[in-house]
Formats: C-alpha cells, structure tokens, sequence
C-alpha cells in the first residue's frame, strides 16, 4: 500500500492589483462568492486573479 499524500496549506489569497478593473471585479465576486458559501467560485476568483497578466512585480513575482 502506498503511503498517504502529504497534503500542503493552501496559498494566501492574491491581492488584487491597485487600479485593475478586472482584478476588482474578480475580488467583488470571489467576495459574494464567499458569503454564499460557494468555496468553489472563491477558488476560481483567487486562481484568476492570479493569472491575471500585469507584468512583473517588485521582487520578481509575476501578478
């Protein structure tokens, strides 16, 4: 039998970036996606905010 999988903590939640339209509006969703109890859509909303291009940040991460 193989042994169990080490399973990690989950990633802080991405900021959205100041000033992007679409990261807010990914921010108000993952939010109302929250208060429903839909921990599936705030899921969605933090993996595309976090995919969402804006080039490279300070300290080398991309946003």
């Amino acid at each position: 039998m193989s042994p169990a999988p080490v399973l990690g903590l989950f990633p802080a939640e991405p900021d959205p970036v100041a000033g992007c339209p679409t990261c807010r509006d990914l921010a108000r969703q993952r939010e109302a996606a929250r208060a429903a109890g839909d921990g599936s859509r705030v899921s969605d909303c933090n993996v595309l905010i976090r995919a969402h291009p804006h080039g490279p940040r300070p300290g080398g991460r991309w946003s």
